[in-house]
Order: structure tokens, then sequence, then C-alpha cells
């Protein structure tokens, strides 16, 4: 049992894609480079997801801070020491990644691509840095999180919640419906923010970055 819930927007079928990997790659003897894995794993997640994106499936196998391009070469870096806090409602959304990447616009202004690119840039540096509060605040998405927010009832209010309790930074976990906010008291802010989604029951997650990855047991 991989403990990771399906359609919530927490990597589950990208965990499922990554042990696939490497789990053949073990018993098969293949002797896969490091990019070889990340593509044969992403080629799981399309058969799930409809495209092979690559950016679940290589931090479930390498663990740590992944950047990870569209020739599946991988950056990792070990994350700064953070803890998350993770709601995750309990809704159901019928082909929840098709409704969510139909909800994203196909044209998208200058103005806001170059705000996004900077704050994905200091998102890096604060890896770099190891420097939490800079991670934290980073988390600021202008392209992806006003139209998705639209399928999570309450986000907005969920949101400022984990702001008003202490959270560096808060967004939509993958395709949603989760919730995740990082920040130092995360059981306080987990609590606000389950709070917040009023009569929508949810499910609360403390959690913190992974520097193992996929590892055999």
């Amino acid at each position: 049992m991989k403990g990771v819930p399906p359609g919530k927007g927490l990597g589950s079928s990208g965990a499922s894609a990554a042990a696939a990997a490497v789990a053949a790659d073990l018993i098969l003897g293949l002797g896969l480079s490091a990019r070889e894995l990340v593509e044969l794993a992403a080629m799981g997640e399309a058969a799930v997801a409809g495209s092979a994106h690559a950016d679940n499936v290589s931090a479930s196998i390498f663990g740590g801070f992944i950047m990870v391009d569209e020739g599946y070469d991988v950056i990792r870096m070990d994350p700064p020491c953070i803890r998350f806090a993770v709601a995750s409602p309990d809704i159901q959304i019928e082909n929840k990644t098709k409704v969510a990447r139909s909800l994203l616009p196909e044209m998208i202004g200058l103005k806001d691509a170059v705000r996004n690119i900077g704050y994905a840039s200091r998102m890096s540096a604060a890896v770099a840095m190891g420097d939490p509060v800079l991670f934290g605040s980073s988390i600021c998405d202008n392209l992806v999180e006003p139209h998705r927010a639209k399928m999570i009832p309450c986000f907005w209010e969920v949101k400022k919640a984990a702001l008003d309790a202490g959270a560096y930074g808060c967004s939509i976990a993958g395709g949603g419906p989760s919730v995740f906010a990082v920040g130092e008291d995360v059981l306080s802010i987990g609590k606000a923010m389950v709070e917040a989604f009023g009569d929508v029951r949810a499910d609360l997650f403390v959690t913190k970055p992974s520097i193992r990855g996929a590892t055999v047991i």
C-alpha cells in the first residue's frame, strides 16, 4: 500500500509509475541511467494522466527538489528544512486531470509569464540557499492557481486561513483539490485550513520532503 490517496493532486499515479520503473530496472537488471528511468516512468504516467510529464515521477524516484526538462534531464538538490501542511477535501471530481487542464487558458500574458518565472527562480535560489522562508514566500502563481481554484470549494478562504495562521506560502497541490502550505507550526496551519473548508470534510496531512526517493525494501 503506497499510502498516497488517488485523485487528490498528491502524485498518486506518479508514485506508482516511479515504483514500477525502479522495480523493472532492478528485476530485469537493465542498469538504466537516471534519464532513462525518468523517461520510462513518465511513459507509465502518460497511461493514466494522458501525457508523459516527468515532474512527479522524477521527484518520486530521486527525492529532494527536482528540476526536469522536456528531454528528461534531471537536476536534483536537497530541499531546505521545511514542513508542509496538506488539507485534502473530500470531494470527487470525475476525470479530474482532464477537468483541471481544461480550466487553463491556452494563451497567457507576457507580464504574467515573467512574474511566474521570477518566483520560480526565487524558489530555486531558496533551495540552493536552504532558506525555508524564501521558499514559502516564493509560492506565488498567477498562471494556474486562479483558474484551478474554481474547482476547489472555499479555496481562497483556505489559503487566507493558512497565511493568517503563519504560513510562508500556500497553493494548490498538483491538479488539486488538495491545498498545501509551508510554515513553521504546520499543525496549527493545517487545522486552520481544515476549518476554512467549512462544511466540506478535509483530511489533514503533516509531512516534510523526502531526500531518499524510491527505495527497495
